[in-house]
């Protein structure tokens, strides 16, 4: 579904309900474009006590550059989640520890000198360990943002075009009605459910589509 449609699928929803006069079309689009990155973040999976994984269409490789009087620098303007493997500039797989908490223990001064040989994300920056002499650059694979929709015809950026509607129209639907509590209105609950439920069946199927990863990656 494009902008445009999904928009208008939402406001044939909420305008029968006078109460809601207040949710205009640009908030609609703010709301639309807030699901698509949210859902791409992770969401509470209903299969389990974990976060639905990263979406397949969002993957993408970039570079950055060290600094060579600093233990890490910000990741790319337009990463969202996973950093999943990290090459040197000379194709050489870079370690990724297991978490911020045992690299720092490894490295509690983060001031170690040399060749970078592990590496994490933590707080949106890129912590390497060492620290090399000159300015490096380093590949990386990650999940990116999704890009917002702007003109009619945009589509969601990185969802299966059979959830849209499933998906979108659903869960911001859920929220327009959700702050139905917030004005003290009565029935929210009851208005409120229906959607909820569908934005969830239509979640569960996309996260039943995504392979779980089981990560054997190496460069040639």
């Amino acid at each position: 579904m494009t902008f445009a449609e999904l928009i208008l699928a939402v406001q044939d929803i909420v305008q029968n309900d006078s109460r809601l006069s207040i949710i205009t079309g640009e908030k609609i689009a703010a709301m639309l474009n807030r699901a698509t990155l949210e859902i791409a973040g992770g969401m509470s999976s209903v299969l389990g006590s974990w976060i639905t994984p990263p979406l397949p269409a969002l993957f993408t490789i970039g570079t950055i550059n060290t600094a060579v009087d600093s233990s890490f620098v910000s990741m790319p303007d337009d990463f969202h989640r996973n950093l999943q493997f990290v090459s040197s500039s000379t194709k050489t797989e870079i370690d990724l520890a297991d978490s911020f908490i045992s690299f720092s223990e490894t490295y509690p001064l983060l001031n170690k000198s040399g060749s970078i040989t592990e590496c994490i994300e933590f707080g949106n920056n890129f912590y390497y360990q060492g620290i090399p002499t000159t300015i490096e650059s380093v590949t990386l694979h990650y999940y990116r943002k999704p890009i917002d929709m702007v003109a009619d015809t945009d589509l969601p950026d990185g969802l299966p075009i059979h959830l849209h509607n499933g998906l979108l129209v659903n869960y911001v639907c859920w929220q327009i009605f959700d702050l139905m509590k917030d004005l003290s209105m009565e029935n929210f609950e009851q208005v409120t459910k229906p959607f909820k439920d569908r934005f969830y069946e239509n979640l569960q199927i996309l996260e039943l589509s995504i392979p779980y990863e089981n990560r054997e990656l190496s460069l040639k």
